[in-house]
């Protein structure tokens, strides 16, 4: 059997982690954590191809993860996606200036949902 690649999702809005397993989970071998600091502990045991985040989460936000999580040396250069349902447009500039490899918004498509995995999945 093959083995799969690991997304993980981090989401505050158990919704939004439902959805993740409804479009993944057939594809990906989906791991779900419902805050940062959840994420850490879990990277800490575990390994992850791919992350989607969500920002605006409670005690740490998704940009201080980005930048927690890029000071360890395993995940330097794991891609990592945003997903926020956050518009404005100083969001999404500081979404473009931060280390993630794409930004994608909320309620989010599953065609582009899976579109942005692919392009980002390391090979």
């Amino acid at each position: 059997m093959e083995n799969k690649k690991v997304v993980l999702a981090i989401d505050d809005n158990v919704q939004q982690l439902k959805e993740y397993k409804l479009v993944l989970v057939p594809k990906y071998d989906l791991r779900v954590v419902k805050a940062a600091s959840e994420a850490l502990s879990f990277l800490n045991k575990s390994e992850s191809d791919i992350i989607l985040l969500d920002i605006e989460m409670p005690n740490i936000s998704g940009f201080e993860f980005l930048e927690d999580i890029r000071k360890i040396p395993s995940y330097m250069h794991v891609p990592i996606i945003i997903v926020s349902g956050n518009t404005g447009e100083e969001f999404f500039k500081k979404a473009r200036e931060s280390s993630a490899a794409d930004v994608l918004t909320k309620p989010v498509n599953p065609e582009a949902l899976i579109e942005a995995i692919e392009k980002y999945m390391p090979k």
